[in-house]
């Protein structure tokens, strides 16, 4: 269960009671939703003009957009390397991006500065207290918890607390699959193996799939690279949202030597760089997770978007989860769908764009309708067990009404 907006309100309004907001430096969020309430608004009125340092272009957008008057940095450091006296940061997902992001905010601050740590519940906040020397629980208000750590806090030795995370001198961690390497670090979606779909999804793709392609939701750079490795006369764009992931994929295709023909942004989306382009073929395994909530949002709006940025004819190749029926949202943007691939756990989708299909997508009528059509998908989806007969009955009543 994750808090809703009146006590994610009234959390930001208890919190400027607690810590010092005319003295923060720095905010650092990660995952927060972009849409309303941010924590900015309670941060502002309280006093805050500090910088925000945040890890997603789309939260950086949203933020130079509903706060023009502060200054915005896309950074997965939380103080972009600077020095600061006291610090508000969200928790990051996953114990040791926790830790690489705690220890580089504690090495930050000046003396007697302080590290305001915020999250849910579900993020791991509650066990912070047992990891750490010195953390003070500041605030509680529903499923939200405000931490307070000086910069003499410390990690508690023992076998918990043990690092998983051994990264060589550049700070990453080199995984090797489809004869390439690939660097990752913790905070982005499977760092410590390669994701059993994209590999699916690799393997699925048996032919050069054109001259250009956009890998998108990269992450770690995998399949964009793994694509580049295998077809040389291949030119690759790898974009994601997350700071962190474009690190590591710009990263992949330095070490394996594909630089020259690879381009990587950050931006939300099909953002303003990726959609000035046009591709042969789009590949994805696409985020259905922004930190720990579920969320399909971006692959909703990406599919219309993908559609568009793709050349007649062009392809798109897309896993999932076997309990999430992407074809029924599929069919609303191209003329032939197919599964091509598939396990027990994953699907691989294949769509074709003709123009015909493709033409006046964005009209007020075909929005409602896929709107429509995506709640009940969501509905049908996002439950734990699935309802496996909803989901067919979906899918035939796509089939005979967008045939």
């Amino acid at each position: 269960m994750h808090p809703d907006s009146r006590s994610i309100h009234r959390f930001f309004q208890g919190l400027t009671e607690v810590c010092p907001v005319g003295q923060l430096g720095h905010v650092h969020l990660i995952h927060w939703p972009t849409d309303p309430p941010s924590p900015l608004d309670a941060l502002q009125e309280a006093g805050f003009y500090g910088k925000v340092v945040v890890a997603r272009a789309s939260l950086a957008d949203a933020i130079r957009h509903h706060h023009p008057d502060l200054t915005t940095v896309l950074d997965d450091h939380p103080t972009s390397g600077e020095v600061t006296d006291h610090i508000l940061m969200e928790l990051p997902q996953g114990k040791e991006a926790a830790r690489i992001a705690i220890d580089a905010a504690l090495a930050s601050l000046k003396p007697q500065g302080r590290l305001w740590l915020f999250g849910e519940r579900e993020s791991g906040i509650r066990s912070l207290a047992k990891r750490y020397s010195g953390v003070e629980t500041a605030l509680c208000k529903g499923h939200l918890r405000l931490l307070a750590l000086s910069d003499i806090t410390t990690e508690v030795p023992g076998p918990k607390n043990s690092p998983s995370f051994c990264p060589k001198e550049d700070g990453f961690v080199y995984l090797k699959a489809a004869d390439i390497q690939i660097a990752t670090r913790p905070g982005i979606f499977s760092w410590q193996a390669i994701d059993p779909a994209s590999l699916l999804l690799l393997d699925a793709i048996h032919d050069a799939p054109g001259e250009k392609i956009l890998d998108w939701g990269c992450g770690s750079g995998f399949l964009g690279a793994g694509l580049a490795h295998r077809f040389p006369e291949l030119h690759v764009v790898l974009s994601d949202d997350l700071v962190t992931a474009t690190r590591c994929a710009r990263r992949t295709v330095e070490i394996n030597e594909l630089a020259p023909r690879c381009e990587i942004f950050t931006e939300d989306g099909i953002g303003r760089n990726v959609s000035q382009m046009r591709f042969d073929a789009i590949v994805t395994n696409p985020p259905f997770h922004r930190g720990v909530r579920t969320n399909h949002d971006a692959t909703m709006a990406f599919l219309p978007a993908a559609a568009a940025a793709l050349n007649p004819g062009g392809v798109l190749w897309l896993v999932g989860n076997r309990l999430m029926d992407y074809g029924v949202l599929l069919r609303e943007h191209f003329s032939h769908v197919e599964e091509r691939d598939g396990d027990e756990a994953f699907t691989v989708w294949r769509g074709i764009k003709t123009v015909a299909k493709t033409k006046g997508w964005a009209n007020k009528t075909k929005e409602k309708k896929t709107t429509h059509l995506y709640d009940q998908w969501v509905e049908v989806t996002s439950g734990a067990d699935g309802d496996a007969a909803l989901r067919r009955q979906i899918a035939e009543w796509t089939k005979k009404s967008h045939p």
